[in-house]
């Protein structure tokens, strides 16, 4: 079955007196983040809390809220839960300009039955509603939400002492020498997430991924992009303005697509940011920036009008582990310069 049919197609019910939470639901969410839990997510954080990153942020939002939430757990025979949640975010003033925020919850069933090693995933709906669903780590569901993002679905992981789960998910054995040789393949990355982080993920049709790619290259002050066509007028415009004020930028994009009518290839030349096409690769058909060596972007998502409007795409945001990204976008910049 096509990637772009799943969420389509690909539906799963839980089982239980509780409402039916489906793969293609993730497609209708205004953002996603998802965490592998740790001992502090479970019911041993007695403040009853869901710490959140600036990943956590970025889906729900600056401003103090609260939410009607609906609690799942896929995996184990519990009803699902509707209650009210707090989301509370705040910046001392002896914090220097530092904010966090955080989910504080009421004890019920489904959070208290969570464990380490399951996947939380706290999804929007809107300004008023939320869903907070809990996977069971060694439950077959997990595949099918992370092939709808385009991730291969990981080994059951138990103790906190065992590689993360995000290493395993997007963890690679190879060497950067060894990737050099492979044939590069559709989706080939080297990609690694902090066990620690939260990701984001946003959906297309709609303008999540644009909007959180703007607000990144609006912050960035090294901007590397690897990204296969480019014809999205507002984010090249968001890149130009980033040169303009002294930003550092490097931009990958595949040879024939910079060739297309709709290619802004050109405009990004003229602004003076550098720029290299494939050789020795059929397609450079990855699709990733790196903001300020740290801040990842990737997905299915290229930077093209019809990807935020009329495609069925996805876009993740996370921080990189060991490098990952920035040596294979190293790797493709001095290839490329042969």
């Amino acid at each position: 079955m096509r990637r772009a049919l799943i969420f389509i197609c690909l539906l799963f019910c839980f089982s239980g007196n509780s409402f039916a939470f489906q793969v293609a639901d993730l497609a209708s969410y205004q953002g996603v983040a998802l965490k592998q839990m740790k001992k502090t997510d479970t019911k041993a954080n007695k403040n009853r809390q869901i710490m959140g990153t600036q990943v956590l942020v970025a889906v729900l939002g600056t401003a103090k809220a609260d939410f009607q939430v609906k609690y799942s757990y896929i995996g184990k025979d519990i009803d699902d839960e509707i209650a009210t949640v707090n989301w509370n975010y705040f910046c001392p003033p002896s914090w220097n300009g530092r904010c966090k925020g955080h989910i504080n919850y009421d004890a019920n069933a489904i959070m208290d039955a969570a464990e380490i090693g399951d996947t939380m995933l706290v999804g929007k709906k809107n300004d008023k509603e939320l869903d907070i669903v809990i996977i069971q780590q060694d439950d077959h569901i997990i595949s099918k939400i992370y092939s709808s993002v385009g991730i291969e679905q990981p080994k059951a992981e138990i103790q906190e002492s065992k590689p993360s789960l995000w290493t395993r998910l997007w963890g690679t054995s190879a060497t950067i020498e060894e990737s050099q040789t492979a044939e590069i393949h559709d989706n080939e990355q080297l990609k690694t997430i902090k066990a620690k982080d939260w990701i984001r993920v946003y959906f297309t049709p709609g303008p999540e991924c644009e909007n959180n790619i703007i607000a990144e290259i609006n912050q960035a002050k090294k901007i590397d992009v690897a990204v296969y066509s480019i014809t999205n007028q507002n984010i090249v415009d968001a890149l130009v303005a980033a040169k303009d004020r002294g930003a550092k930028i490097r931009v990958i994009t595949d040879r024939l697509q910079s060739k297309g009518k709709y290619s802004l290839v050109d405009e990004i030349k003229s602004a003076g940011i550098p720029i290299m096409t494939n050789t020795g690769h059929k397609i450079m058909h990855n699709k990733f920036a790196i903001f300020d060596g740290k801040r990842i972007e990737s997905g299915s998502y290229n930077w093209t009008s019809s990807a935020t409007e009329a495609n069925a795409e996805n876009c993740m945001f996370f921080e990189q582990e060991n490098k990952s990204f920035s040596k294979q976008f190293e790797y493709l910049w001095k290839t490329y310069q042969k």
